[in-house]
């Protein structure tokens, strides 16, 4: 299996803040349909509403359940107990394999920006196809 079947059918959420939304689709879940990575088009079914073309720092996926619950327990002192309670709830539903299950944490993520940061990455990041050009010391 390529990584083009594996990426069909993954949820994912458009990033909340992009800055050129032709498709209008900023902050909705929807599906990838077909991935051409190499290209960097990521083609998203939005059901009834249809599909639109993105790139992979476009769109955000569920990071790993491990890293959800690691990236909470580290920080659970600088959050309120709400947050750190869906946070928990968010990684359990992302472990699961239920699609409803993961459409439901990134709902609970998109609805409390703050949870983002723990909860999603962008596509790109996920792939490994973000260059870091910072400096190390």
């Amino acid at each position: 299996m390529n990584k083009h079947d594996e990426l069909s059918g993954t949820l994912v959420l458009v990033h909340p803040e992009l800055l050129t939304d032709p498709a209008e689709k900023k902050n909705q879940i929807g599906i990838i349909a077909s991935a051409e990575i190499e290209n960097d088009n990521v083609i998203v079914s939005f059901g009834n509403d249809g599909q639109a073309l993105f790139s992979a720092d476009a769109l955000l996926v569920l990071k790993k359940p491990a890293s959800i619950h690691f990236d909470t327990m580290q920080d659970h002192l600088k959050m309120n107990t709400k947050n750190f309670k869906d946070l928990l709830r968010v990684g359990m539903l992302a472990n699961s394999h239920l699609t409803k299950d993961h459409r439901q944490a990134i709902e609970i993520s998109r609805d409390n920006p703050a949870m983002l940061v723990y909860s999603m990455a962008s596509l790109e990041e996920e792939l490994g196809l973000k260059q870091d050009y910072s400096v190390g010391r």
